[in-house]
């Protein structure tokens, strides 16, 4: 049984980098070398630049992060619908809110993403998932749970992830999945984040991204919830930038009812 596991494994990863490219691991024993390294460990450079507060922030749900983002000089306020209605769209979009909260919010949720606005998922993201890979001509079939023991993280969006310590990142760089870490089973999507538990032998991606028009769908694994004293944790708050500038900004004008 354990060698009908470990060549499931062996296929499923050589399956996964074919269809996901990562640089510096082609294959499974590639990836069996990196999952060997030492996790590095140093300091995550949290420091807000004017790029960042260059850029029009919106959230939909989670409503704690405004006053704290706030403080960091960046502009953000409350996704506004009726405004993104009218063509006037945020250049970032983080999303905390079902799905179907509201009539019609997936297809002004996509044209949005057309126009360039970088919509991103911190919640509810299996669900995001389901629907748009859906509507995007692609398939979703679940998530993978993981832990700190088993889980093994590949970065491979050196943007995204700017200011981390550079090398093989463990669980103890995101603190705020906590014990419990998560990842996507989709077609189609680039990796930016790949988890592989090394106890179930499975791998899945735990930062996807769908381009799509001028802008892209980015979904950060489900169940990522810090409590408000935690999104000036380092790591979380790095992310939240690098995420703010992954995509360039979208080039409409700021408007009062945005």
């Amino acid at each position: 049984m354990s060698c009908e596991k470990d060549c499931g494994f062996t296929k499923a990863v050589n399956e996964y980098f074919a269809t996901h490219p990562v640089a510096g691991i082609a294959d499974c024993p590639d990836f069996i070398k990196y999952a060997a390294a030492t996790p590095v460990k140093g300091n995550v450079d949290a420091t807000v630049q004017p790029c960042h507060k260059a850029r029009r922030v919106r959230f939909w749900g989670a409503l704690e992060h405004l006053p704290v983002m706030r403080s960091w000089g960046l502009e953000v306020d409350e996704f506004d619908p009726d405004a993104s209605a009218r063509g006037c769209n945020p250049d970032v979009i983080f999303c905390h809110l079902q799905p179907n909260y509201s009539q019609g919010d997936v297809d002004q949720i996509r044209e949005a993403v057309r126009r360039g606005t970088h919509f991103v998922t911190l919640q509810n993201t299996d669900r995001w998932c389901d629907v748009l890979a859906k509507r995007l001509g692609h398939t979703y079939q679940g998530v993978l749970n993981s832990n700190a023991k088993t889980g093994v993280y590949f970065a491979n969006c050196p943007k995204l992830f700017a200011g981390f310590p550079e090398g093989r990142l463990d669980t103890a760089a995101f603190p705020f999945l906590s014990t419990h870490s998560c990842a996507m089973y989709m077609t189609g999507e680039r990796c930016l984040l790949g988890l592989a538990d090394m106890q179930q032998k499975k791998i899945a991606t735990a930062i996807a991204q769908y381009p799509y028009g001028k802008g892209a769908f980015t979904f950060v694994g489900p169940f990522v919830n810090p409590n408000p004293k935690e999104i000036n944790a380092p790591a979380y708050k790095r992310l939240l930038l690098n995420l703010i500038t992954l995509l360039p900004p979208t080039g409409g004008k700021a408007c009062k009812s945005c």
